[in-house]
């Protein structure tokens, strides 16, 4: 436990706001009652599905990384990895808030901060760790294929 406590803050953001957002996806992000019935969906339906599916793999990534655990990535960096999880969760993450509009239940509005501050987290540390884009060249010509 002493080890979690020695993360930096956005480490623990990160990883704590993701298993917030993993149990939030579980509950109704719409719900609809009538006459003492309650009905709903989780986020785990349609576009939902790969919000679900990102959280769990930010998840896992972030668990390789506290343990030390070496995935080859080629050009990569595992900071760049742990930004484009983050960062993607919050795009499908919108994406769902948006198609999922009718009968909205407060579990979408929670779903939808946690990612936003588990990408602002990831955001911050991705820069503290020296993050930047891979170099995008085709073989030994330029993206585009004309040399200038």
């Amino acid at each position: 436990m002493d080890a979690l406590k020695n993360l930096p803050r956005e480490v623990q953001f990160v990883l704590g706001g993701g298993l917030l957002y993993l149990i939030v996806s579980f509950l109704n992000w719409q719900q609809a009652s009538a006459f003492g019935i309650s009905v709903g969906r989780t986020e785990w339906v349609g576009v939902g599905v790969v919000a679900g599916l990102l959280i769990v793999a930010l998840l896992l990534w972030e668990a390789a990384r506290f343990f030390a655990i070496e995935i080859p990535l080629g050009t990569l960096s595992a900071g760049f990895v742990s930004l484009a999880l983050a960062l993607l969760l919050v795009l499908f993450t919108v994406l769902t808030f948006l198609t999922h509009n009718e009968a909205r239940h407060w579990p979408s509005w929670v779903g939808l901060l946690l990612s936003f501050t588990i990408a602002g987290a990831a955001v911050v540390r991705a820069k503290a760790e020296g993050v930047h884009m891979p170099e995008m060249t085709t073989g030994s010509h330029p993206v585009g294929g004309r040399h200038v």
